[in-house]
């Protein structure tokens, strides 16, 4: 298996750094073009972050475990769980500002397992199987460490749900607000805050990478679900949290998936796994999610009310919120529905043209593999020959 590489596409921040000088360049011309070609001291600093991401979390990880074990006794804000409810039977936890600390970690933890999956498994294994195209073993790499990730957080997120009242009951989602909402389980709390760690990490992630077509429509998203993470821990609104995220996760092992077993050439595998992605993500993420929506916005009112506002006590009900998170759900529809439409695009493509190539991962893997689209799209117009001679 070959060495591990560095990361070496290029960063949103290289890009935006050449689009200035670029900018600067046409303006003071060819020779105020060759005296700034230096970057600023801001991108060598990201550079740096990107090339040796192993490097600085893996000592931060060893400095937290360290400083927790020598230190804090075991105690560390960052390693353990906070406000644990004195005397519970059940050993529930509440919500605090200290644990911002504890989602910080699993942001250092997320980045040290990303590379190190990527770089030392997932791509050497893609070399070794035969893949030959640099960008395609990067994107196998990504791809793989998402598939494994929505794997195991959609099994916790269903565990989670499981017996729950809210298990195939969207009324049981707004039930004994608050005092039912605002006292979590370990399990509850632990998968609740990662997830807030992978998501937050996730905006570093798209930062880093290479800047791609649909940028920042990934970024807008990502920015969205940390908001409506973040506030529906802070309101004690875990319970749909969790409902959506499981709806997320489901057709997003499929897309991964899929991706990950073209890369490595399983052309029928993949089409058969697409057509599962396509009718997973058309169930979950539109016909479940606008039940979801219509039980925000109606189900929740006539169960909790209106004039339940008392934040003291932990109840954030209130007119404004539900239209806050209506509106951040609302938009977060319309990058999906956007998304759907690219899909859409590659159905018309294997349909009419007999030409599986995937017009998202065009704007999602920023022109990945344009030699061999342009093969395909030959063999395409080869085929079409041979069938009219």
């Amino acid at each position: 298996i070959d060495e591990p590489q560095k990361m070496h596409s290029e960063s949103f921040f290289d890009s935006a750094q050449a689009k200035k000088l670029a900018a600067r360049n046409s303006t003071l011309g060819k020779s105020g073009a060759d005296k700034d070609h230096k970057p600023t001291a801001f991108v060598i600093a990201c550079r740096w972050i990107v090339a040796n991401q192993i490097e600085w979390s893996s000592t931060l990880l060893a400095a937290i475990y360290l400083w927790d074990s020598f230190v804090a006794g075991g105690e560390s804000v960052m390693v353990k769980l906070q406000y644990r409810i004195p005397g519970d039977p059940q050993g529930r936890y509440t919500r605090g500002w200290n644990d911002i600390y504890y989602i910080a970690r699993w942001v250092v933890i997320f980045t040290a397992l990303r590379v190190i999956l990527m770089q030392w498994i997932l791509e050497p294994f893609a070399r070794w199987y035969g893949v030959r195209s640099r960008r395609k073993v990067t994107r196998f790499g990504e791809q793989g460490w998402l598939t494994i990730y929505y794997i195991l957080s959609n099994s916790a997120g269903l565990y989670v749900m499981h017996g729950s009242p809210y298990w195939m009951n969207t009324k049981g989602l707004w039930t004994d607000y608050p005092e039912g909402h605002k006292q979590m389980t370990a399990l509850m709390k632990s998968y609740y805050l990662i997830q807030l760690g992978f998501w937050f990490q996730q905006v570093f992630v798209i930062l880093i990478e290479e800047h791609r077509k649909d940028f920042f429509a990934m970024f807008t998203h990502h920015i969205i679900t940390c908001n409506l993470m973040g506030w529906s821990l802070y309101m004690n609104f875990t319970r749909i949290g969790n409902a959506i995220l499981c709806l997320m996760d489901s057709s997003d092992i499929f897309l991964s998936g899929t991706k990950c077993i073209r890369y490595l050439g399983f052309e029928r595998v993949a089409m058969g796994s697409f057509i599962v992605f396509i009718l997973s993500w058309v169930y979950t993420r539109h016909y479940l999610y606008f039940k979801l929506m219509h039980s925000i916005i109606y189900e929740s009112t006539t169960i909790i009310g209106f004039d339940s506002w008392d934040p003291k006590n932990g109840s954030f009900y209130s007119y404004n919120v539900v239209l806050a998170f209506g509106v951040l759900l609302a938009l977060l529809q319309i990058l999906i529905i956007y998304w759907f439409a690219l899909v859409l695009r590659v159905v018309y493509r294997v349909i009419f043209l007999s030409n599986y190539d995937d017009s998202r991962s065009d704007s999602e893997d920023g022109g990945d593999d344009d030699n061999d689209t342009a093969d395909s799209d030959r063999k395409t117009v080869a085929n079409k020959k041979k069938k009219s001679d």
